[in-house]
């Protein structure tokens, strides 16, 4: 009789488009790994500019880097626990920083959990479907999408730095929970006039002393968000928001409205965020869509899978014999991207 160990549902994506020339890296902080390399430090020193390095779920972190290649960084999501639907409900979770300096360019991020920074440096980056606490902007070109990012950080959870062009900001929960007073700028989304931004189907916090959303320059535009709470300033253009206050002046927005009726639970940012059934923000948003995280033409996505296909069951047969081979049974889908 040979023994065949059960396939445990594991981190698979299928089907996936690479260059020729590319390499598919794979890194493993598990007891028993499945090959590859344990720390994404070790992945990112072999790796050349285009490959890609997918990382498997784990309980123990993965400790950021600082990336000075172009490179494709997936891991398997977060909170799967709570929305499930995927090969399994660990997460591929990062600690620390992750940084993106000169030579990185056109990478992408997406994926992981732990509520770790991301610090940009150059252009051309997007951070997307990340559990993050903190987000600072130096680089033009670059795209923050679909990403939980929670945090106290000062001064902003998301920052960025002045005379950037084109950075979106796109379908995140950008909350800052600090109790903190005026004493300190404990903001949401901390922009500078100079930098020209969109800011759109985002839901933003910050405290009623604070700000949501501070310095938003006239060549920037804020459209289809939801400020639960917190000040929001700027001399951008502002429409179709809505908030619990009142708004600059715009075409579409909507002031001083009761976020309980907005949202399922607006203090509950992990699950809470979906909209009521005849909330306000439903389809009064720029032509007619929905305001907030889910609407737009990239909704958020619940689990922060990426959108790659991936396998997401796998059961076999855990005894059997040469003769009589070995059954596996799997199930793929194809996540949105």
């Amino acid at each position: 009789m040979a023994t065949k160990a059960y396939v445990a549902a594991i981190f698979i994506s299928v089907l996936i488009t690479t260059s020729a020339f590319a390499t598919i890296w794979i890194v493993d902080n598990n007891p028993d790994p499945s090959g590859g390399y344990t720390t994404l430090s070790a992945a990112h020193a072999i790796a050349m500019s285009g490959d890609t390095i997918y990382v498997y779920p784990s309980v123990t972190a993965y400790a950021g880097i600082t990336v000075t290649k172009q490179l494709y960084i997936f891991g398997t999501g977060f909170d799967l626990n709570i929305y499930g639907g995927q090969a399994t409900t660990a997460g591929s979770e990062i600690s620390g920083t992750m940084k993106f300096d000169p030579g990185s360019g056109g990478s992408f991020l997406e994926g992981f959990g732990g509520g770790f920074t991301a610090d940009i440096n150059v252009g051309n980056i997007i951070v997307k479907r990340n559990d993050l606490s903190k987000v600072d902007i130096g680089g033009s070109n670059c795209q923050i999408l679909q990403n939980e990012i929670i945090g106290t950080a000062e001064p902003g959870v998301v920052t960025m730095s002045g005379n950037l062009g084109n950075v979106i900001i796109a379908n995140n929960k950008i909350i800052n929970t600090s109790s903190q007073g005026t004493t300190w700028a404990r903001w949401a989304l901390n922009c500078e006039p100079s930098s020209i931004i969109t800011v759109v189907n985002n839901v933003l916090r910050a405290n009623s002393a604070q700000r949501a959303i501070e310095g938003l320059g006239a060549t920037s535009v804020a459209q289809n968000n939801i400020i639960i709470d917190g000040i929001t300033t700027g001399d951008g253009v502002f429409q179709y928001n809505m908030s619990h206050s009142t708004l600059p002046a715009g075409t579409g927005n909507i002031e001083n409205m009761d976020m309980s009726i907005v949202f399922e639970n607006p203090a509950d940012y992990t699950t809470g965020l979906h909209l009521l059934p005849g909330s306000p923000a439903s389809g009064t948003g720029y032509g007619g869509t929905d305001m907030g995280i889910y609407g737009g033409d990239a909704p958020y996505v619940d689990g922060g899978h990426p959108g790659i296909p991936a396998i997401f069951h796998i059961e076999s047969e855990v005894v059997t014999t040469p003769q009589n081979g070995l059954d596996v049974l799997f199930k793929a889908k194809s996540n949105r991207e």
